[in-house]
């Protein structure tokens, strides 16, 4: 039997009203909307299926709508800034830190929309596609496929052809590219640019690394969560990492991580896009290799999603709580540092296999890192 031809891009607009009624068609999908979701925003999607024939009909009557409900009952307000860094006609490489499986994406595009930017195609890793419901979610949803399992050459052979994908998008003016800084979530808060993911970018580029690092324009994007919903999970990964190193999330466990993404609380979330990162790869002509072309990226992309992180009252009192001090103590009262000792002790009550309190530190610098970080540059 042969093999089914790998298929990296999202649904064409032609290919979207079959994929709707398939997804659709699943007894499961629908009973799980009426599980989760609230009556008149199931009602409205039953009824928008049947007028969506394009991606941005997906987006606008279907995605918004049920983002704007997780909006009003899980975000104590949206924000974003550094717009005027952007041109409408132009697209972009959006590089971001990554805290939710789904909204990270989701919430980026919502605000370019209502911005008067193009939603942007979005990298999602295979081990999301895995079922046929979800891999027909996203792909309606203008998502891509970032291949993780194969041979040595057959990854090599798939991120050159990932490249070539995303250069193209955006040489092209076809569409911008939101892809996560980072293979998976930083689960302990500490933001850091893979240098694998940038070589992945530069496999399309021959020689000139600079030029073709210019020609994606590479926008770095702060994501600021004041609350992680999954922290505590993340938080119980960890020590089962530590208890068996052979230990890995199944699918239904990311599936558990999405859904509580989605419906826990979230706080104050921000989208920070930072300055097109153009002028600034200039400098990268100076450095002998590739190698150290890649490293200068990525610190690039490090500090401003450092420097524009938002910090609240949660991140300084778990830098005073880790560290026994009251160094940030006036960045935050006396009845929040309360509320706040109580928020990570609930937490800290409900892991398993922490006796050492290393589930303890590594919660407290989930929320510390982004601090320390931004105060690493002076």
């Amino acid at each position: 039997m042969q093999e089914t031809p790998f298929r990296l891009e999202p649904f064409r607009d032609d290919e979207i009203k079959a994929a709707i009624d398939e997804l659709f068609s699943f007894p499961g999908f629908i009973d799980g909307m009426k599980l989760f979701l609230p009556e008149p925003l199931l009602q409205h999607i039953m009824q928008a299926k049947d007028e969506v024939n394009t991606a941005a009909d997906f987006q606008a009557k279907i995605v918004a709508p049920f983002l704007k409900v997780i909006e009003k009952s899980s975000i104590a307000a949206l924000s974003a800034s550094g717009f005027e860094h952007l041109d409408p006609n132009q697209r972009y490489l959006f590089i971001s830190n990554h805290r939710d499986i789904v909204l990270d994406s989701a919430f980026l595009n919502i605000v370019l929309f209502e911005n008067g930017f193009e939603t942007s195609q979005i990298a999602i890793g295979d081990n999301l596609m895995m079922h046929r419901i979800s891999e027909l979610l996203f792909r309606i949803n203008k998502s891509f496929v970032v291949k993780r399992t194969g041979t040595p050459r057959e990854l090599y052979g798939y991120s050159m052809q990932l490249s070539n994908y995303i250069h193209d998008l955006i040489s092209s003016k076809s569409a911008s590219v939101w892809i996560a800084q980072r293979e998976g979530r930083a689960k302990d808060g500490n933001d850091r640019t893979q240098a694998g993911l940038l070589t992945m970018l530069g496999l399309s580029g021959k020689k000139d690394l600079k030029q073709h690092f210019q020609s994606l324009n590479i926008v770095p994007v702060a994501i600021s969560y004041e609350y992680d919903p999954c922290g505590m999970l993340k938080t119980q990964e960890y020590l089962d990492k530590l208890a068996d190193p052979e230990f890995n999330k199944s699918f239904q466990q990311d599936v558990q991580y999405m859904l509580l993404g989605i419906k826990g609380q979230k706080g104050r979330v921000h989208f920070h896009f930072g300055e097109v990162l153009t002028d600034a790869l200039e400098a990268l002509g100076e450095e002998g290799n590739s190698k150290k072309q890649v490293d200068m990226l990525a610190e690039m992309i490090d500090q401003s999603i450092h420097q524009h992180y938002e910090l609240r009252p949660i991140n300084y009192i778990a830098h005073d709580l880790l560290t026994e001090t009251t160094e940030y103590a006036a960045h935050y009262t006396p009845e929040q540092l309360q509320w706040h000792l109580n928020f990570f002790e609930d937490q800290i009550k409900m892991l398993s296999n922490d006796a050492e309190g290393a589930g303890r530190k590594y919660l407290l610098e989930m929320y510390a890192n982004p601090l320390i970080n931004a105060n690493s540059y002076g």
